[in-house]
């Protein structure tokens, strides 16, 4: 059992992790977790550590935490996306379906569940998925480098093969906006938030873009 003071300092850990994490500082978060989960294997920690490695395109290692979480709590709705999210990344197409289906039928109301279970199954859709999954991984390296036309021009490749990734659009707004292009950035914003329209994120993105146009 931990002390007063080592549950204090847990809490701090996830915390700063959870921050640099939402910031994609992902091998610093990784540390973070790493040590949170040392001080406590519980299942939010071992969570923490399959998200930033999963995050860090560290599939394998994340599916080990992760499968650990299902073995325990097979219903976790985060935890099924999650090893979903691994196993389609390392084109473990049938395992990958197998945790889609579970979602879909345990949460029939969120559509885009269905949405990634037909991606899923279908040979040429994963495909695409996966390769604008990648792309989106080297852009965000591209990003650490300062390279932000290099970046740019890697997102808008990885849009081309996945269209209906919010993420992916809300970040092409984000550079687009760096770069002091607001037409272009109001248009990818607009399409990101039509997606996922309660995320803070891309309505942050839409309101710079839409405040610059109106200058």
């Amino acid at each position: 059992m931990m002390s007063f003071f080592e549950d204090i300092k847990e809490k701090h850990l996830k915390k700063r992790g959870q921050k640099l994490l939402s910031k994609n500082d992902f091998e610093k978060a990784y540390l973070l977790f790493q040590k949170a989960f040392l001080m406590n294997n519980s299942v939010e920690n071992k969570f923490n550590l399959g998200i930033s490695l999963l995050s860090l395109s560290e599939f394998s290692k994340a599916e080990k935490y992760l499968e650990n979480i299902y073995d325990e709590y097979p219903e976790n709705e985060l935890n099924l996306l999650a090893l979903a999210e691994c196993n389609i990344m390392q084109r473990k197409w049938d395992k990958a379906v197998k945790f889609y289906q579970m979602n879909v039928k345990l949460f029939p109301d969120r559509k885009s569940y269905k949405q990634y279970l037909d991606i899923a199954e279908d040979v040429v859709a994963r495909e695409k998925y996966v390769k604008a999954k990648e792309l989106f991984k080297e852009a965000t390296s591209e990003l650490k480098k300062k390279n932000d036309k290099k970046a740019l021009s890697i997102l808008l490749q990885a849009n081309e093969y996945f269209p209906e990734d919010a993420i992916i659009l809300n970040n092409i707004a984000t550079l687009y906006i760096m770069l002091k292009d607001f037409r272009k950035a109001y248009s990818y914003a607009m399409k990101a938030v039509s997606m996922e329209p309660n995320d803070q994120r891309f309505q942050n993105n839409l309101t710079i873009a839409k405040r610059k146009l109106k200058k």
